[in-house]
Parts: structure tokens; C-alpha cells; sequence
């Protein structure tokens, strides 16, 4: 940690700044010699000498015709338009109306119809809470994103751990369910074994690097629509033949509850029938403009048809009492039996079978491509961004996810009503922090451009009827609090560990200094000893050497200090690079570089250099800067630009807001 206490420049006068500086060869404006960090002893309370990585200093860079390297690993596909967009999370979307149907019927009875639109009415908030987050900030990381440029690195890592619990459920339920709907149609199927298996195989694809696929992810929206399409004809047909009068003996019968409870309690079942709905902001980078929007207005009007519809025909088809006993896990499947046969019933439930299979391969993907921006972070170890020499694919990740949902599967004895809400605990709690995310995006970079704002209203009563379902859910059944709260603190003790290794590793290496060696043992000791101390010291070293970009238009102390604050905070580095680009119709600020040489000397832990790079302030120029200094972009930072900046923020491939 730094040394003292860290107070904002807005306290220091700033005479203290205009005085006589020394630069680093001994040459400064109003003084001479060479300025040198006072010498530490080791284990002095100052700090040891390894903590202290130097003097910065100061760097022209020029780069007149040059252009940017090519990634090799970058994508060159097209931007996906609208319809692929729209299939790769409307497979997500709608294919959780396979088992919401059923478990919500099974909670709210008749009643499951209001519990299904209030649904479709606090999804209908968030549409314009994710459109304006997304337009301002238009980068893959969804939730992970919004809170990373709006809050601290902490407070996005642990929300992402929730994403990460988000992506175990989905994969444990969706191939649960998968399997249950195949044993309608195969009687004898070992459940638990075939839902492993299931989920063994998908390990298997994404280790010889087969993902997703937008053109099979249509055709499964596709064979996927087309059966909900054939599904509720039937039933409309099978009602208009045989009238509704199972769900009036369904209301009258004692397996009705009353209309509070069942309301409230299927209102939280049917929350799971929005999940999948935060899917398009995980890859908004490989969509179109404007596309994204879209995306959303589409998802909501398949669940508004689809959800409510098929509910309601299930409960004039399927009494309460059947589907609570027997049919709350393949409610549709049962009516396709009821009201076509059992073609309808084996086409539903191979149908169910395609589309909850490509959810398990969905949340493998998504998994592995937020556990490496998470690793790539410093949010968790680097040994799961290892790659498999064969295939090229990160196996530490993927055989790490298969044995997690492995493991939860079998912990919950296979019971998909408790790992559906699970899942609602994950999938509800991220909701809630996009929520916040957006509030803090409008206190905190209201400057950011976006297409559209949410109404501050719209979004706490998003928020509220979130909270609401989120303690339905919990309310109902205790146990998945603690299974949850296990998971969660799991994944949250590896992001610990990333946080706060090095002050573990100081405090410990202050012990062994302390340690007392008996005299009778010295000799073999001391040198054990002092190669612990070294490989510690070397370790500390190696995570605290890569360095930091600060992209700084002006010379505001206030603003730089804010930025070394939250990077003390927030990142393991002893390097930190204010860059300024010099505009060449614009001057250098003239307290620029006295205000680095200050920091430099107010942060003795800190090398603290300024770069001064000839050319105006663009996404090639700021590429071309990364590749220069081997800084990947995500380590770069900037404070919040104003709204006559002509690039977006995520034109600058990553860069990080972190300041006012």
C-alpha cells in the first residue's frame, strides 16, 4: 500500500506544485543536482527497498506513418444484423418457456397468467435501461462492463461472480431439462447420468474449439418457433373443441392457492422466462449498429406473445393438481399429448431438447469468454488463460466450469425447482446491478453520448418488482440461498485472492523477517529463509511490473491524482504512464509536466513517467500507442470524456473510464 494517507491535490496549494522541479537528469527549471528516493532498510516501516521502482521520466513519441498492427486472433466476420442477432439470444429467451410454463402454473395455479404479465411488464422497463447503458457504453461484458467504468474494479469483479453462478445454473438447468423432456419420449432414461453426460459433451465441442454459430443458431430459433407455432394451434383447436372447463375446476379444486400468494409466488417462478434477456449485451461488439436495440424490442415481443399464451392454454388443458403432481417440468411436452398425440408430444420434447442443449453450449461459451476477461483484468488466476497446444482453447476454464455444474447437479440431487432458482437468484441479482449500473452511468458519466435515457422512475420500479421477485423466490424455497451463497463465495475467494495477494504476501513476508532463528539452527535456516524472502520479493515484482496508460488531455492535478487513487485501489502495478496526445494545433499544457514530476516525487511507490505523443487524440492513434508500449488496451485508462469528443469510447478498443 501507499505510504500515509492519501489526500485529493484540491487540499495541496499550488504553490507547492509551481516549485522549483528537478527532472531525472539533473537539469530541472530552478535547481540543480539529481533528486534521489531516501534509502529504506529492510523491514523499516517506510517500506522495502523492492517497493520502490525508481524516478519516472519523460517521453516524445512520434507516430507519423505508422499504422496499427494486425491482431492475428481478431475476429474478421461481418457484424451480425438483426436476425441472427436476435436468434443467438432469442434461442435463450424463449426456450425458458419449456419450463417456466410449468413451474409457474405449478406455484400460482389460475393465477399464473397476471404472474406472467407483470413479467413482461418489468421486462418492458429494462428494455430502455439496457438500450441507454449499451449505447453509451457499447462493449461485450454486460453487467461486468457498465459497473467496471462506473464504480471500482471490486465492485464489478464481484457482480461478475454472480454472472459466472448465472452461467452454471443455466448450464445445470437447461441440460437437466433437456434430459427430462428426452425421457418422455425414452422411458428408461438414466436422468442423472445422461444430464452429466450431456454436459461432458458439450466440454468435449468447446475443447476441440466447436462454439456457437449464427447460422445454426437461426435454425434452431427457427425448428424452435415453428413447434411453440404448431404447439399452440393445437391447443387452441383442443380448446375451442372441448371448451375451458378445466380451468374452472382447477380454480375451484384445493389445489388452488389464494390469489396474494399464488401471485407473488409465480410472479417469481416466471422471472426465469426473462432470463437470457442480458444475453445480446454480451456480444454487442459483433452486432451492427442500431442492431442491439432492436434485439431487445424482439426479445420482448416473443415473450409477451409466447410466455402468457402458452400458460393459459396449459391451464385450460392440464388440470393444477396434474401439473404440480407430475407435469411441472414438461408441461409443454404433456400438452402436445393432450391436444395432437404423441407425435406432438415426442416433437415438442425433441424440440426442448435441441433448443435447451444449445443453452448448455451458450453457456460454455459465455463462461470462458467472461472468465478471460476477468483473468485478462487481473480479477482471477492467470493460469486460466493457459492454452491447449493442440486446439487452442482455454481447458483450465472449460473443464473447471464441467466440474462446478457437475457438482452442483449432483449436491441438489438433480431437483431442477431448486436449480431454477438458483438460477433466479443469479440471473435476479445481476438485474438488480444493472439497475444500479444505470444510475451510477447517469451520475457519474452523464457526459457519455447515448441514444436514449431511462426514466430515473422506470428504473428503481424495475428494480422494486426485481426485489420482489427475488425474495418470492428465496421465500419459497430457503435451501437455494445457501447453495447459492456457497457457489458464490467460492468463485468470490478466487477474485480475493487476486485482490489482495500482494498485501498477503507483504504481511507475511513481514513476519518471516521477524521470525527469530535459534542459534542452534541458524545455519540451515538463514538460507531457506532468505530464498523465501527472494522468490516473494520476485513474485511481488513480477505482478506489480505491468504498467498502466492514463490518457490525459490537460495538466488538471485533481484529475491525475484520482487517477493514481484509483489505481492504488484497484490494480497491482508500480508503473503508471500519463500519456498526452499534443494536437499539433494545440499547445502542451504548461503544468503538465510539472504536475507528473510532483505525483512522481508525492508517490515514492509509484514510477510515474509522461509520455507526449505527436498527433491528435483517435482510436488508430491510441491502437498504434498500444502497441507501441505492449500495453493491451484494457489497461488503459481515461477520465470521462465530454460530449464534443468525436470517438465513442468503445471505438477506443477498451479503454477504461475511471474518473469525473
Amino acid at each position: 500500500g501507499l505510504q500515509g494517507s492519501l489526500r485529493p491535490l484540491e487540499e495541496m496549494s499550488a504553490h507547492s506544485i509551481n516549485q522549483p522541479v528537478i527532472d531525472r537528469k539533473g537539469a530541472g527549471s530552478g535547481g540543480s543536482g539529481s533528486w534521489q528516493p531516501p534509502p529504506f532498510r529492510r523491514g523499516s516501516s517506510s517500506g522495502f527497498p523492492w517497493e520502490f521502482p525508481g524516478e519516472g521520466e519523460v517521453v516524445r513519441l512520434n507516430f507519423k506513418g505508422k499504422k496499427p498492427q494486425v491482431d492475428p486472433n481478431a475476429s474478421h466476420a461481418p457484424l451480425l444484423g438483426e436476425l441472427p442477432s436476435t436468434a443467438i439470444c432469442g434461442n435463450d429467451i424463449t426456450s425458458s418457456c419449456l419450463y417456466v410454463c410449468g413451474l409457474c402454473a405449478a406455484d400460482a395455479g389460475v393465477y399464473a397468467p397476471i404472474s406472467v404479465a407483470l413479467v413482461v411488464a418489468t421486462l418492458h422497463l429494462f428494455r430502455s435501461v439496457y438500450v441507454e447503458v449499451c449505447s453509451a457504453l457499447p462493449m461485450n461484458g454486460g453487467t461486468f462492463s457498465v459497473l467496471l467504468h462506473t464504480t471500482t474494479k471490486k465492485i464489478a469483479a464481484s457482480a461478475a461472480c454472480m454472472s459466472i453462478l448465472s452461467y452454471v445454473a443455466t448450464g445445470v438447468v437447461s441440460a437437466s431439462e433437456a434430459v427430462n423432456y428426452l425421457s418422455t419420449i425414452w422411458e428408461s432414461c438414466p436422468v442423472t447420468e445422461m444430464t452429466i453426460l450431456l454436459l461432458a459433451f458439450f466440454a468435449l465441442l468447446n475443447l476441440v474449439g466447436i462454439s456457437e454459430s449464427a447460422g445454426a443458431a437461426m435454425i434452431i430459433f427457427g425448428i424452435h418457433l415453428a413447434t411453440i407455432v404448431l404447439l399452440s394451434t393445437f391447443s387452441l383447436g383442443y380448446i375451442f373443441t372441448h371448451g375451458a372447463h378445466v380451468i374452472v375446476e382447477s380454480y375451484n379444486s384445493q389445489a388452488q392457492p389464494n390469489i396474494g400468494t399464488a401471485i407473488f409466488f409465480g410472479f417469481g417462478g416466471a422471472l426465469l422466462g426473462v432470463s437470457g434477456f442480458e444475453t445480446s449485451a454480451q456480444f454487442i461488439e459483433e452486432q451492427a449498429p442500431g442492431v442491439f436495440a432492436k434485439t431487445l424490442r424482439n426479445m420482448w415481443v416473443a415473450v409477451a406473445i409466447i410466455n402468457p399464451l402458452l400458460t393459459l392454454e396449459a391451464l385450460c388443458i392440464v388440470p393444477v393438481e396434474e401439473i404440480q403432481e407430475k407435469y411441472h417440468l414438461t408441461l409443454l411436452a404433456r400438452m402436445g399429448e393432450v391436444t395432437g398425440g404423441l407425435w406432438l408430444r415426442d416433437l415438442v420434447a425433441l424440440d426442448a431438447f435441441l433448443v435447451l442443449s444449445g443453452a448448455v453450449l451458450t453457456s460454455y461459451v459465455g463462461v470462458v469468454g467472461l472468465t478471460r476477461r476477468l483473468a485478462l483484468d487481473a480479477c482471477l488466476p492467470e493460469f486460466l488463460l493457459a492454452q491447449n497446444s493442440l486446439r487452442g482453447t482455454n481447458h483450465n476454464i472449460i473443464v473447471g466450469f464441467f466440474l462446478i455444474c457437475t457438482s452442483m447437479f449432483l449436491i441438489l440431487q438433480g431437483d431442477t425447482a431448486v436449480l431454477s432458482k438458483v438460477y433466479s437468484v443469479s440471473f435476479l441479482g445481476l438485474m438488480i446491478t444493472f439497475g444500479i449500473g444505470n444510475l451510477m452511468l447517469k451520475t457519474k458519466r452523464g457526459k457519455l453520448p447515448r441514444d436514449t435515457q431511462a426514466p430515473i422512475w422506470g428504473v428503481v420500479l424495475g428494480m422494486l418488482l426485481i426485489v420482489v421477485g427475488l425474495v418470492s423466490t428465496i421465500a419459497k424455497e430457503h435451501s437455494v440461498l445457501r447453495v447459492f451463497g456457497l457457489y458464490y463465495i467460492l468463485v468470490l475467494l478466487l477474485v480475493a485472492v487476486m485482490f489482495w495477494r500482494r498485501q498477503v504476501l507483504k504481511a507475511v513476508y513481514r513476519m518471516v523477517l521477524s521470525f527469530r532463528i535459534p542459534g542452534w539452527c541458524s545455519r540451515c535456516c538463514h538460507a531457506q529463509l532468505e530464498n523465501v524472502l527472494a522468490g516473494m520479493e520476485e513474485y511481488v515484482t513480477r505482478v506489480t511490473s505491468r504498467p498502466l496508460v492514463f490518457l490525459t488531455k490537460g495538466s488538471s492535478s485533481s484529475v491525475m491524482n484520482k487517477a493514481i487513487i484509483y489505481i492504488h485501489d484497484n490494480e497491482d502495478t508500480q508503473f503508471v504512464k500519463f500519456v498526452h496526445f499534443k494536437d499539433p494545433r494545440e499547445d502542451i499544457p504548461a503544468e503538465l509536466e510539472a504536475t507528473v514530476n510532483f505525483l512522481d516525487r508525492v508517490y515514492p511507490k509509484f514510477k510515474i513517467d509522461l509520455v507526449i505523443v505527436e498527433g491528435e487524440f483517435s482510436p488508430e492513434n491510441v491502437h498504434i500507442l498500444s502497441d507501441f508500449l505492449a500495453i493491451p488496451r484494457n489497461r488503459m485508462f481515461m477520465a470521462c470524456p465530454s460530449e464534443k469528443l468525436r470517438q465513442t469510447v468503445a471505438s477506443l478498443g477498451g479503454v477504461r473510464v475511471i474518473t469525473h
